[in-house]
This record gives structure tokens, sequence and C-alpha cells, in this order.
């Protein structure tokens, strides 16, 4: 039951995010937007590997938070000049 509830608030959050990134129009404010949907889709996995009881999903929102906490400051890097 408390997964339904968890899903539906990241349902939620992906779904004002998503609005955010068509509303903005500076791509700093775009990056940041993005960040935050990869932040909830890391959410998502860990919450689905706790309804299947799967450590592989753990390790996959892991892998993706690494790469994109990696990919936020390329671009960032890149927005500012730096690349």
């Amino acid at each position: 039951m408390i997964e339904i509830i968890v899903f539906l608030i990241l349902g939620a959050a992906a779904l004002l995010a998503l609005y955010k990134l068509v509303t903005f129009k500076e791509a700093s404010k775009k990056v940041l937007v993005l960040d935050v949907l990869t932040t909830l889709i890391t959410g998502v996995l860990v919450v689905l590997s706790l309804v299947f009881d799967s450590s592989f999903l753990l390790d996959i929102a892991l892998v993706y938070a690494i790469l994109s906490f990696a990919a936020v400051l390329v671009v960032a890097r890149y927005l500012e000049g730096g690349l």
C-alpha cells in the first residue's frame, strides 16, 4: 500500500518537473530540472527494488545516479564555457 502512495508522489513530482522543463527558457534551469528528473527515476528504481525484492535494481539505481551526476557536471561545465 505504501508503495502505491510513493509511486503517486513520484509521478506527481515528475509531471511538475516535466512542466517546468517545457516552460523554462534558460539552459541552466533546464539542466537543473533534468537533474531532478534523474533523481526521481532513481527513486522509482529504488521503490521497484523494494516491491520486487531485487537487489539488482538497487545496483542499476546506483549506477544510474552516478552517471546522471557525472552528466550534470559535464553539462554545467559546458554551460560555463569551461570545456
